[in-house]
């Protein structure tokens, strides 16, 4: 028989994906833990996110576009930064294809994007015939 060990532990039962019992480690929030440290677990910290630039802008704006509006991108037509380090940016997609291409409709949204480029809304212009000559915005 093994002796028994007498020192203090911090141990308790945790049950694992199988559903085996096992001893675990208890820790504490204070554990090891630089309240100072950066964050990995995703939560915010209070830091400021980077803030982008206008290239960075213009595929974050991409991006969001392929994924909220299920049409083929034509381009980002326009990207600006507003004041308060957000950006405002304009795309064009494909809403229906025709033949000939000069009947295709066209979507132009606006899609605003954080300081860190993180989408934060988007919204329908205007929509047009490709053949149709349109003002610039």
């Amino acid at each position: 028989m093994a002796p028994k060990d007498t020192t203090e532990s911090n141990s308790i039962p945790q049950e694992d994906m199988d559903g085996e019992t096992s001893i675990g480690e208890r820790r504490t929030d204070t554990d090891e833990r630089n309240p100072t440290q950066a964050r990995t677990d995703g939560s915010d910290d209070g830091a400021p996110d980077e803030i982008i630039g206008l290239s960075e802008a213009q595929d974050r704006a991409r991006e969001a576009a392929n994924d909220f509006l299920q049409h083929e991108l034509e381009g980002v037509i326009k990207a600006e930064k507003k004041n308060d380090d957000t950006w405002r940016a304009v795309v064009e997609v494909v809403e229906r294809s025709a033949v000939p291409n000069t009947q295709d409709i066209i979507g132009r949204y606006e899609i605003t994007l954080d300081q860190s480029g993180e989408a934060t809304g988007y919204e329908l212009v205007e929509r047009y015939r490709r053949g149709e000559m349109k003002e610039e915005l």
